[in-house]
C-alpha cells in the first residue's frame, strides 16, 4: 500500500466505497506528474475466498479498448498506419459490401456501422470475438448505417477490427504491440492474452445486475437498431467464463480480444494512462501532437444510437479514447480513457496532470451519471490536488 503526503482523502474514498456503494475486491492507482502518489488494493475475491492479492489481474473489459487505442496512437507516431486512411488500403477485403471508403478513424470512433458480426455467420463462442471465421464475415459484411454518419458502441468488433488493421499494417497483433510497445518499456503487468502461469493471479468479476450484454425481455421497435441489436446479443458469448470450468476459463483468459480481453491490474492501467501525458520512470509513450490528435471529439456531430450499461448512454469517442462524458465525468472537460463493463476504468487528464485506474469485482452497469465509486474517488482526488 502506498498513499503520498497530501493525498489521504483519496483513501479514505476508497475505503468508502466498500461500505457505500459496497465492493467485493478492488484496487485503485494514481499518478500526478509521472509519480505514483496513490497504490491501494482490498477487499475479497468472492469467487476463489481470498483475500484482494497484492498481485491479483482483472480481466478489465472495456478498458481494453483505451489499451489498444494506444497502440494505435503509438502506431501512426511511428508512420505504421494512418488514422485517416481507408481500411481497405491495408486490407482489400473489407471494401466489399460498400465499406471502400470506411476509415481507420472510423472504425476507431465507433462510426464504421459494423457493431456486431453479421447474425447467421454460424459461429459460436469465442469465434465470434476473434480468428479467421469472423474476420472474413465482418469483411464481407455490410454496414448498418452509411459509415461515418452515425455512432453506436462497437464492443468487440472495435477490436477484432483493429486487430486485424494493425496485423496487415505492421506484420503483428495488438496483443504483440500490448508486449512490446506498452508492457515492457514500463514494466507493468499488462496482456492481451494472458500466459498461463499467470492464471491463478486473476480475480473474477461477478455481476450483481443484469449483465448487458446478455438479450433482454424488451420488445424493441422492429427495425430498430435497438432490435437489431437483440438478435446479436442473442448469438453473442457471455462476458466472463464458467469460472467452475478451468478449461473454459483459461481458454477465455488466453483469447487475444482486444477490445474485452485486456488483464491487467490498476497499476499498469494508470502507469500506461501517465506516460501518455509525461515521462514515467524516463518513458513516455506518445508525444503532445500525438495525444491531441487521438483525443479530438470525432461523434460529436454524428448521431449517437442506442447503447447499454457497458459504457453508459452518453458516450464520446476520440480515436479509440472515450472522452469526458456524463457518463464518463473524469476530472474535468480534458479528460480521456476509457470504461469498461462492471465499473472499471482507467483515465487522464492533461490539465490536472493525472492518470487513475480504478478496477473491481462488484460489477454494476454504468448509469447515465457514471459509477459512484469513480465519483468519490475522482473528487478526492481534486481536493487533494487543488489544495496542495
Amino acid at each position: 500500500m502506498h498513499v503520498a503526503e497530501g493525498f489521504g482523502a483519496v483513501a479514505d474514498a476508497f475505503r468508502r466505497n466498500f461500505v457505500d456503494p459496497g465492493e467485493d475486491a478492488a484496487a485503485v492507482t494514481v499518478l500526478h506528474r509521472g509519480t505514483r502518489v496513490v497504490d491501494l488494493w482490498g477487499g475479497t475475491d468472492v469467487v476463489n475466498q481470498r483475500p484482494m492479492p497484492e498481485d491479483a489481474l482483472m480481466m478489465v473489459a472495456s478498458c481494453s479498448k483505451g489499451v489498444t487505442a494506444t497502440v494505435l496512437a503509438m502506431l501512426a507516431e511511428r508512420g505504421v498506419l494512418d488514422p485517416e486512411q481507408r481500411v481497405a488500403a491495408y486490407w482489400p477485403e473489407f471494401a466489399a459490401a460498400g465499406k471502400d471508403r470506411v476509415t481507420v478513424a472510423m472504425v476507431a470512433s465507433h462510426t464504421a456501422g459494423l457493431p456486431y458480426p453479421p447474425v447467421g455467420t454460424g459461429l459460436r463462442g469465442l469465434d465470434l470475438h476473434r480468428g479467421p471465421g469472423v474476420t472474413a464475415a465482418l469483411a464481407a459484411a455490410a454496414p448498418l448505417w452509411e459509415p461515418g454518419t452515425a455512432m453506436a458502441y462497437h464492443p468487440v468488433t472495435y477490436g477484432t477490427l483493429l486487430d486485424e488493421i494493425v496485423r496487415r499494417a505492421s506484420g503483428h497483433s495488438i496483443s504483440h504491440h500490448v508486449r512490446q510497445l506498452i508492457a515492457e518499456p514500463l514494466g507493468v503487468d499488462l496482456w492481451i492474452g494472458l500466459p498461463e502461469q499467470h492464471i491463478h493471479r486473476v480475480v473474477p468479476g461477478l455481476w450483481h445486475e443484469a449483465d448487458p450484454m446478455q438479450p433482454n425481455e424488451e420488445a424493441p421497435a422492429p427495425g430498430s437498431y435497438a432490435a437489431l441489436r437483440q438478435q446479436f446479443l442473442r448469438e453473442n458469448p457471455p462476458m466472463d467464463p464458467d469460472f467452475d470450468d478451468p478449461v473454459e476459463t483459461r481458454e477465455h483468459y488466453a483469447a487475444e480480444r482486444p477490445g474485452i480481453g485486456a488483464i491487467t491490474d490498476a497499476r499498469a492501467l494508470a502507469t500506461m494512462y501517465a506516460a501518455l501525458l509525461a515521462p514515467v520512470d524516463g518513458v513516455r509513450l506518445i508525444g503532445e501532437d500525438t495525444r491531441t490528435a487521438a483525443t479530438a471529439p470525432h461523434t460529436d456531430h454524428v448521431e449517437t444510437l442506442v447503447e447499454s450499461g457497458t459504457t453508459g448512454p452518453d458516450i464520446r469517442f476520440g480515436l479509440g479514447y472515450q472522452l469526458a462524458s456524463p457518463s464518463m465525468p473524469g476530472f474535468g472537460p480534458a479528460s480521456f480513457g476509457h470504461t469498461g463493463a462492471g465499473g472499471r476504468l482507467g483515465i487522464a487528464d492533461p490539465d490536472y496532470e493525472v492518470a487513475l485506474a480504478y478496477l473491481c469485482s462488484r460489477m454494476r452497469n454504468i448509469g447515465p451519471q457514471g459509477d459512484p465509486r469513480w465519483r468519490t474517488l475522482l473528487d478526492a482526488v481534486k481536493q487533494c490536488l487543488e489544495t496542495s
